[in-house]
């Protein structure tokens, strides 16, 4: 973990539909999800440590939660970051509103955890929207859409929560 961590300025994190796919800028482990498996496909090392593409894991998710859920919200945050980095790597000739949202989000942005009617939300990367979206870290979803829909909040609170999820996007991108 604290060798993904130092090197997550190099980490680049790719999904499409069921496969997700990291590397830092060599060979890639790819981790493939249908239902509750996750085969994950890697280079073995080797003796000269280059690896070859040759090893293959099957894991069920409840495997997985188990031995990395203590990690989660490093893990959300090395993903967020990793998929920031490629973004940027393959949108870097683009001029598409998305792409230079995204590489405003400095890096600081990223680390931070926002409050929001007094629940935690972090920055995660959202392909659907080519930006980073503010996530609940308790199962509340997206900060914008969780809100404005609140159950046990008046509506006072709810638009005082929407205002404070303003504020948040307002600092993350330096813009509404």
């Amino acid at each position: 973990m604290a060798n993904s961590h130092s090197n997550s300025d190099r980490m680049n994190w790719y999904q499409k539909d069921n496969k997700f796919s990291v590397d830092f800028g060599g060979h890639s482990t790819t981790m493939t999800v249908n239902n509750n498996d996750v085969l994950v496909a890697y280079d073995s090392a080797t003796s000269n440590g280059m690896g070859e593409k040759n090893a293959s894991v099957n894991y069920t998710k409840a495997e997985l939660a188990k031995e990395y859920g203590q990690y989660k919200d490093t893990l959300d945050q090395l993903i967020a970051t990793g998929t920031m980095h490629a973004q940027q790597r393959d949108g870097a000739g683009s001029t598409s509103s998305a792409s230079s949202s995204s590489a405003s989000v400095s890096q600081e942005a990223l680390n931070k955890t926002y409050t929001i009617m007094g629940h935690t939300f972090k920055p995660v990367w959202a392909d659907d929207y080519k930006s980073c979206v503010l996530v609940g870290t308790d199962r509340e979803g997206e900060a914008a859409e969780w809100a404005p829909n609140a159950i046990g909040y008046s509506v006072e609170e709810r638009k005082q929560g929407m205002e404070q999820v303003s504020e948040a996007y307002k600092e993350l991108y330096g813009k509404d």
